[in-house]
């Protein structure tokens, strides 16, 4: 089998709900980072095998939002494009699949990533009502939220992921201080890295209607502290996750460029990171929190590795327990997990994520000087990726 290289990972400023990139879709989100990623490596898009991009909440936006993406980026119509959706791990599984597709010689360039804008998903009308409705009796045909119903609700219990977090961190007898220092320390660390400019290698700025520049994570909250965090309710009556312990709703895309030996060579590409291995796990759905642990588990068992052979960690921070799960559970020391700041800080664009994880992972580790890394993430239903890199030669 061939190896699998990363050219480059790019993504956008990460958007608060309802915030400054509410005025773009998914779609020209995803095609400002597939545009922005061939003109910083002078790329011809036409050489590109295909493009990869996942993406959850779709509902209105179009046929194939991958092809939309990469057609708006300008690469040409003859460069096929396809979706992935895998919930939270959509990203990851889109960098997964273009990885295979080069190690199978099936490809040798390719774009893969996510894009999300959680801000502009719509509200779902029930199918009965195209064929006609006169009087709702029970009043049972009620207006879906795709937020929620595509992105945030299990499909096997009717319950919202938060719920099964507090039940996941309950039984494992998680308390709020606990989980409010995690959440406090995410925003501290994506302040400071965002203070002396750790993310502008990762970030590419967005021009905004009003010619203001984008180029930092909208949700980052370096006047929180734990006080603050103390006096939140609980989301859900009786349970531990707050606003502050959760990650946030968000906007945002992503793409990384994959390439084979033989295009590195031929088009003389500068390399970042060679991809290692990749796996992915699941189990009951309401489990979700714990299943990037048997994600990097498996990984590590299938490349002849420990936890001590990895420098750096990149998990979703998708809940508070799911950081406090992956130190406790894995044996992760927090100093080498998600040293930028999670998703509590940074945001969520769930199709986005997997491949914004990967990308702050190369960043980190150049930062660092590191050699090795791995990147995780849960999604909803129950399952997890999980993906290892190297420094590059």
């Amino acid at each position: 089998m061939r190896e699998v290289y990363i050219v480059d990972a790019i993504r956008t400023p990460i958007g608060k709900f309802g915030g400054s990139l509410i005025r773009f879709s998914a779609v020209e989100l995803g095609a400002l980072v597939i545009r922005k990623i061939l003109e910083r490596n002078n790329l011809d898009p036409s050489i590109l095998d295909i493009v990869i991009m996942g993406q959850v909440i779709r509902d209105g936006t179009g046929q194939n939002t991958a092809r939309q993406a990469s057609i708006m980026a300008g690469v040409p119509n003859n460069v096929d494009a396809f979706n992935v959706d895998m919930v939270c791990a959509s990203g990851m599984m889109a960098v997964i699949n273009g990885a295979s597709l080069i190690k199978s010689g099936d490809a040798d360039l390719i774009i893969a990533g996510g894009m999300e804008s959680m801000s502009r998903s719509p509200f779902i009308i029930p199918h009965q009502y195209r064929w006609g409705v006169k009087i709702d009796y029970t009043g049972g045909l009620t207006i879906l939220d795709s937020l929620v119903y595509e992105g945030l609700r299990d499909p096997f219990n009717g319950m919202v992921m938060l719920q099964e977090a507090d039940i996941v961190a309950a039984e494992r007898g998680y308390n709020r201080e606990r989980l409010e220092e995690i959440a406090y320390e995410s925003h501290m660390r994506a302040y400071n890295a965002t203070k002396s400019g750790c993310f502008k290698r990762e970030i590419t700025p967005i021009i905004l209607d009003d010619k203001i520049i984008l180029e930092i994570d909208e949700g980052i909250r370096p006047d929180t502290s734990l006080e603050k965090m103390s006096k939140l309710p609980p989301v859900f009556q009786g349970g531990i996750h707050t606003a502050a312990t959760s990650s946030q709703i968000s906007d945002g895309a992503s793409a990384i460029l994959l390439a084979s030996e033989e295009a590195i060579g031929k088009y003389n590409l500068k390399v970042r990171a060679r991809i290692v291995g990749y796996s992915w796990a699941a189990a009951d759905s309401w489990r979700f929190p714990e299943a990037p642990i048997h994600a990097v588990r498996k990984l590590l068992t299938k490349s002849g590795l420990t936890l001590d052979d990895i420098d750096l960690f990149e998990n979703n921070e998708a809940f508070a327990v799911s950081t406090a799960l992956f130190e406790d559970l894995l044996g992760v020391s927090r100093s080498k997990l998600n040293v930028f700041g999670g998703a509590i800080a940074l945001g969520h664009p769930l199709g986005a994520s997997g491949a914004r994880i990967i990308t702050t992972l190369i960043n980190a580790m150049e930062h660092y000087n590191c050699f090795r890394g791995v990147a995780a993430l849960c999604h909803g239903t129950g399952g997890a990726t999980s993906i290892m890199i190297e420094k590059a030669d």
